[in-house]
């Protein structure tokens, strides 16, 4: 591979479209000073990837732009075009590859490859593929030479690494050290945010495990009144099902007797028929009592239906008043509570302030030590000295208003004497006169609370003046004993390292004692918020007046059961009159009809058993009633507090647990939700997201540790193959410098020596140069000829050991004469046909060496032209002059 041509258009002193075919072999470009040969060079560069407008000797990247003459008119953009010619099989049959550059002059810049758009990371890419790129020293001037010549040994080192290609494996260690220097960081602002929750989590644990606990016993408590409500609402169901099971017998039985006393009284009024006016007046009677009879017994059982009913509702009203009573108390015991919930709120509201307060204090005085330890010791002796001033002058005025104070509590004290006094000389005549003193002694007690309060007042100011003196001589104390201290620095240094410390303790221990009252503060809070919405449900319940239904429902059944009775007092004494009337008439007139009689003995039997099964059947009634209250009060909080279904209650699996049991359980249960009181329920989600916080933390930092440990194991394999190429490259390079320099300087010896063996890393590589006949140690020695060729020698045995395809030499022999120069002739010669060489010279020696001239002119107004010379053209043009 070589370069093949170069296209020029707009840049620098190429105003017009320039192309300039190279050989593989040695091409020279020549040309008078300002004529813009060095800037083929700047173009080839520019193409290249060159990004900094010093390297292309401009003060910005817009001036590479022609700027135009007298004649000629500027350019709108520079462009550069390299053609490669490449091996086919390397490139997929492509023989030639172009790579191209452009700029405009408002700073758009294009890169191209073949003709299409492309980015510099692709050139770049292409660039170091076949051995090309500014880390291989492709192309070098004489600024470069010098620079070789004044470079230090770790610079050379340097530049054999870069033309090594170890650049990279560099730039791979710098980012896994960067890499591991910003896990650091993580690590330890990971490690910060871990502490921090590490003092959260334990709280929000017991919260959490309070709130899981409260959580498992309501649901148990639910579950357990769930439980005694079917067992209930099952067991009064299954006793109607009986009581339903005795009522169709009943009804049975009732319908036989209703069908028997009928057909007796269809028989007894075919009798009557029979005898006509001849009926008996007795059996009149009796019959006509046994209606009343009747009646009076049906008005008994609304008698002893209401008196049922009524104590139903006294036994409803005495359960609602205990509830009510209960609830009162329940409002009374919260009140109680929230009052003294109030009082430790106050209290430790207070205590916060006063330790937030104590906490800003101490970060002050950790502020004013640090910036102690920060500043010199004559601004620190300045800065204690002003402090002690302060805290005398402080001292000064406390002092001042006890005195003050003092003198005020004598005047009081003399002025309550004399008060005294008077107020017994007033009282004495109050009493010698006889006058009321009621009005005198409520004065009396007013100005003397008056003068008392405010002696009390200044006895806790003297009090308070008191603290506040002690408290600023202790620490008068400590800014002496710093005054003393300062001059012995050390002693300084470490009063104030312990003051540190000791501050930093003191405000880690009240932040901590913060954190715990906050948390209190929160959690009393929350449970007087709980308490004052309970006891605003309880009133709720209180103030609902369901006593007067239940008195008015008492007095309608006491009326109706007073009225009944009253009512089947007087038709049971009618029955009876009725009766004796009859009994009478028997007795007097005789039995007319026996068989009347008898049908009205059966009636008789047959009346007293329907009226006992009707009682029973009453009495089955009201429990079926009462029963069926009781299971409707189950089953209205089964399916309104609960929210079962309908079905969910009557298809419910048989309960076969003990009432009691179930009892003492559900009180277990709400002794121990009592107990633990007001509880967080957000603590549970708050700890289950700090804990997976502090979960995923920690799995942060041990994957950071993991990945540091992979990436020191990494750099140490990247420092392994450093370390391999520079020792390989070394000894290379080494090898052809020593042959090099021995064809520049015939008897002499160049050597390379790393100044530190130990750590080839670090180490510097020293150029030693001893031409024939003389002992030279440094390469400064040297004469500036014999320093420029013993720097050539050195890049070119780079060139040998790391070879590209072409290089481009800018005036390197200027320093040389024509015996160094004719040397390093002789091995461009050497070289020439392992590389293609584009040489700029002003040298009519290297100028023969050529195999192309390439002559550079530039005409005034106008811009840089080529003219192309081969060495048969010369040797052609003198062979024709010579004829």
């Amino acid at each position: 591979m070589y370069l093949k041509a170069v296209n020029i258009n707009g840049f620098k002193s190429f105003s017009e479209n320039t192309n300039i075919d190279f050989s593989n072999k040695v091409n020279v470009v020549v040309g008078p000073n300002g004529s813009g040969k060095s800037n083929v060079v700047d173009a080839i560069s520019w193409v290249l990837g060159t990004q900094s407008p010093a390297t292309l000797r401009t003060n910005k990247m817009e001036d590479v732009i022609f700027a135009g003459t007298e004649k000629l008119s500027q350019k709108g953009f520079a462009e550069v075009n390299l053609n490669f010619e490449v091996d086919a099989d390397k490139f997929n049959g492509t023989d030639e590859i172009s790579i191209g550059r452009k700029l405009y002059r408002d700073g758009q810049s294009e890169y191209f490859m073949n003709g299409l758009n492309c980015r510099l990371l692709d050139i770049q890419e292409f660039l170091s593929d076949v051995g090309i790129g500014k880390q291989q020293h492709t192309i070098i001037s004489q600024g470069q030479i010098a620079e070789i010549l004044n470079s230090k040994p770790e610079d050379h080192r340097i530049t054999i690494e870069e033309a090594a290609g170890i650049l990279p494996f560099k730039l791979k260690k710098d980012k896994a050290l960067r890499r591991i220097e910003s896990g650091e960081k993580e690590i330890k602002r990971a490690k910060d945010v871990i502490r921090e929750i590490k003092k959260q989590l334990k709280p929000l644990k017991e919260q959490a495990e309070q709130a899981t606990l409260h959580a498992e016993s309501v649901n148990k408590l639910k579950e357990l009144k769930i439980k005694f409500n079917i067992l209930n609402y099952q067991k009064f169901s299954n006793k109607n099902k009986i009581i339903n099971q005795e009522l169709i017998k009943i009804n049975e039985e009732l319908d036989n007797l209703s069908n028997l006393i009928k057909n007796q009284k269809e028989l007894k009024n075919k009798i009557h028929d029979n005898l006509g006016e001849n009926i008996s007046l007795g059996s009149l009677y009796k019959d006509y009592s046994n209606k009343i009879l009747n009646n009076a017994e049906k008005i008994k059982n609304i008698v002893q239906i209401s008196n049922e009913r009524i104590d139903n509702i006294e036994r409803s009203q005495i359960k609602y008043i205990q509830e009510k009573e209960n609830n009162k108390n329940k409002i009374l015991d919260n009140s109680n509570l929230m009052s003294s919930l109030s009082s430790q709120l106050i209290l430790k509201k207070n205590i916060l302030t006063e330790k937030s307060n104590k906490l800003e204090i101490l970060n002050t005085e950790l502020l004013e030590v640090i910036k102690k330890q920060s500043l010199n010791l004559e601004i620190n002796e300045a800065l204690i000295e002003n402090e002690i001033k302060y805290i005398n002058e402080y001292l000064k005025d406390k002092e001042k208003s006890k005195k003050n104070n003092k003198s005020k509590l004598d005047d009081l004290n003399n002025d309550r004497k004399i008060s005294e006094l008077l107020i017994k000389k007033h009282e004495e005549t109050l009493n010698l006169n006889k006058i009321d003193e009621k009005d005198f002694n409520e004065v009396k007690n007013k100005l003397i609370s008056v003068v008392s309060r405010e002696i009390e007042n200044i006895k806790a100011s003297n009090i308070n003046l008191s603290k506040d003196t002690e408290s600023k001589l202790i620490i008068l104390e400590q800014k002496v004993e710093q005054i003393n201290l300062i001059n012995n620095k050390d002693e300084f240094k470490e009063e104030l390292k312990i003051q540190k410390e000791k501050y930093n303790l003191d405000i880690k221990k009240i932040e901590k004692e913060v954190s715990i009252l906050s948390s209190q503060i929160i959690e009393i809070t929350e449970k007087i918020k709980y308490l004052n919405n309970e006891n605003e449900k309880l009133a709720n319940t209180v103030e609902s007046n369901n006593d007067e239904s239940y008195i008015k429902n008492i007095e309608q059944l006491n009326n109706l059961s007073t009225s009944a009775s009253e009512m089947y007092r007087k038709l049971k004494k009618a029955s009876e009159i009725l009766k004796n009337t009859g009994e009478k008439y028997d007795d007097k007139y005789g039995v007319n009809n026996k068989n009347i009689q008898d049908i009205e003995n059966d009636l008789e039997s047959f009346n007293n058993l329907y009226y006992k099964l009707k009682d029973e059947k009453s009495n089955l009634l009201i429990k079926e009633s009462e029963n069926s209250n009781f299971s409707s009060t189950h089953y209205s909080y089964l399916a309104n507090i609960e929210g079962l279904t309908s079905d969910e209650i009557k298809n419910h699996p048989e309960i076969n647990e003990d009432e009691s049991e179930l009892l003492k359980n559900i009180k277990n249960c709400e002794t121990t939700i009592e107990s633990i009181g007001v509880v967080n329920y957000l603590a549970k989600e708050d700890y289950e997201t700090l804990n997976t916080r502090y979960e995923d933390i920690q799995n942060s930092i041990d994957d950071l540790l993991l990945t540091k440990k992979e990436l020191n194991s990494h750099i140490k394999e990247i420092e392994s193959e450093i370390t391999f190429r520079i020792e390989s490259s070394f000894n290379s390079i080494s090898v052809n410098f020593a042959e090099i320099f021995e064809k520049l300087f015939p008897g002499g010896v160049g050597t390379l020596q790393l100044t530190n063996k130990e750590n080839l890393l670090d180490s510097g590589i020293e150029i030693s140069a001893q031409p024939r006949g003389k002992k030279v140690k440094k390469l400064s020695l040297l004469s500036g000829g014999e320093r420029s060729l013993a720097a050539i020698a050195f890049l070119f045995a780079i060139f040998k050991s790391f070879p590209s395809p072409f290089y481009i030499l800018d005036e390197v022999e200027a320093a040389l004469d024509d015996a160094n120069l004719h040397r390093m002739i002789d091995l461009l010669d050497y070289l020439k046909n392992d590389a293609q060489f584009i040489i700029v010279t002003h040298q009519q020696q290297t100028m023969q060496a050529g195999d192309i001239l390439y002559g550079v002119t530039m005409e005034p107004g106008s811009g840089s032209r080529i003219f192309i010379k081969t060495k048969q053209d010369f040797e052609s043009l003198i062979t024709n002059d010579m004829n």
